[in-house]
């Protein structure tokens, strides 16, 4: 796809490991596109979507094999029957119970089923508006709108057209997504006694249920509007036509940067993970290793006993040493990386200081610089708040 001066490919992020070491999957990365005669599903206006059907149709004529397997991936995931409306569930049964008790109907198999194929079409539609929400916010990266912020003034601009390389114009979801909405329009119009009462009671079922992969999608979000500035600091800084010193410089000091904040997090995140482990809710009698068929099979509980707390002795030990050896490694690495980092940025200043004034960086472009710094620490920090939920 040519581009204009103004546009900027994501690709360059990699020289500070976009996506690091914290990868979501590729379903969660892939946008999808909402039909274009929808109310209820679309926001866009028709001038937009006809710049967006261009757009997209230009990236779609590098189709790979990548992108087919996205397509599957999505597909899959939407044929796929989650658990908790599966007709075994208790707590959808539950569900199905409050929402006939509703619309006083005799609550025959048959009207469960037709809510169940109802309920289930609502999910696929829930689904895809929360992927609509990542998909939008690339899409607005693309097209220059993702920065609205008018109270707040930026040193670069901040209409740049930065097209995401998790664009694709997906028709086979396009249409699929068409025909949930007509399934469920039909059979939601057809079942007597469907109403809002009705629907917003599994909504909000779905919605619970489907919390986890919001959050997610909401983290893509932040990290797309971080890869954003991230680039836009790039261009701005390429716009002073830096010399060969000055490039070199630049992209030394932001990957010194990314470093420096990996191995932060990295020890913080290890840290939050041993008080997890060591914390009483997971004593070495509730974890896996503690099962052993060699002791369980020992008749004598004397015996029995007494090995498996020589058994836990040795496990402990063994695991307090591997902890103590895991930190060690951390902060040693945390610590080079944080010198690397500082003696970078004190010899930066050094050089303004002596160099001549073609080779030294105007205070305008050593902003820049600590900018983009600021954003990719800021960046591995909302990955590494995200990835340890879990250990809080």
């Amino acid at each position: 796809m040519a581009m204009r001066n103004n546009d900027y490919n994501s690709d360059d992020i990699g020289e500070y490991e976009q996506y690091d070491d914290f990868s979501m999957s590729k379903y969660v990365y892939t946008e999808l596109r909402f039909p274009r005669n929808s109310q209820r599903f679309s926001n866009l206006k028709p001038t937009e979507e006809q710049i967006l059907s261009q757009k997209m149709a230009q990236l779609s004529t590098n189709a790979t094999d990548e992108q087919e397997f996205i397509i599957k991936s999505i597909q899959n995931a939407l044929n796929k029957i989650p658990i908790y409306l599966a007709k075994q569930n208790a707590s959808f049964q539950q569900l199905l119970n409050q929402a006939i008790s509703t619309i006083r109907i005799e609550a025959l198999n048959s009207h469960r089923d037709e809510l169940r194929d109802i309920a289930i079409l609502l999910y696929k539609i829930m689904l895809l508006q929360i992927y609509h929400r990542l998909w939008t916010t690339h899409l607005k990266s693309g097209m220059g709108q993702l920065i609205n912020d008018s109270e707040k003034q930026f040193i670069y601009p901040t209409n740049l057209q930065i097209w995401s390389k998790e664009i694709k114009y997906i028709s086979e979801l396009d249409h699929q997504l068409k025909q949930n909405q007509m399934e469920w329009n039909r059979k939601a119009n057809n079942f007597n006694g469907y109403t809002f009462i009705v629907e917003k009671l599994m909504e909000k079922y779905i919605e619970q249920n489907l919390c986890s992969l919001h959050m997610e999608i909401e983290h893509q979000i932040e990290l797309v509007h971080y890869d954003y500035h991230i680039q836009a600091l790039k261009q701005a800084y390429d716009r002073h036509h830096p010399n060969e010193y000055q490039k070199k410089l630049f992209k030394q000091l932001c990957h010194r940067k990314y470093e420096q904040e990996m191995t932060e997090q990295e020890l913080k995140f290890l840290q939050q993970q041993m008080i997890y482990y060591n914390s009483s809710k997971q004593s070495f009698e509730n974890s896996p290793i503690a099962q052993s068929l060699l002791i369980n099979s020992i008749e004598n509980s004397e015996i029995r006993q007494e090995l498996f707390n020589r058994y836990k002795a040795v496990a402990e030990q063994s695991k307090a040493q591997l902890s103590a050896f895991y930190m060690k490694t951390a902060e040693e690495q945390r610590n080079e990386f944080r010198k690397k980092y500082h003696d970078e940025m004190k010899k930066m200043w050094s050089d303004h200081r002596t160099l001549t004034d073609n080779d030294k960086l105007p205070m305008n472009m050593l902003y820049l610089i600590n900018e983009r710094c600021k954003k990719i620490g800021e960046r591995l920090q909302l990955i590494y708040k995200f990835k340890s939920q879990p250990f809080v």
